[in-house]
């Protein structure tokens, strides 16, 4: 795992608000963030929308929550 990516990830998904509609990109930074947002989401009932740019993520995102 590439500890730098993760946590770039995880920064980003701290970013997330309420309400808010989020691009979903594709990679491996974009994974982690996916993951961080997916756990966010459920714990703190976000509301928010996301935009997925590939078919890959949009199942990440889907799993995630």
């Amino acid at each position: 795992m590439n500890i730098e990516k993760r946590n770039a990830g995880y920064r980003a998904a701290e970013s997330v608000e309420d309400g808010m509609v989020v691009g979903l990109g594709t990679g491996s930074t974009a994974k982690y963030a996916i993951k961080k947002i997916g756990e966010r989401k459920k714990e703190e009932d976000l509301d928010i929308v996301g935009i997925p740019t590939s078919v890959e993520t949009k199942k990440r995102a889907e799993k995630a929550g």
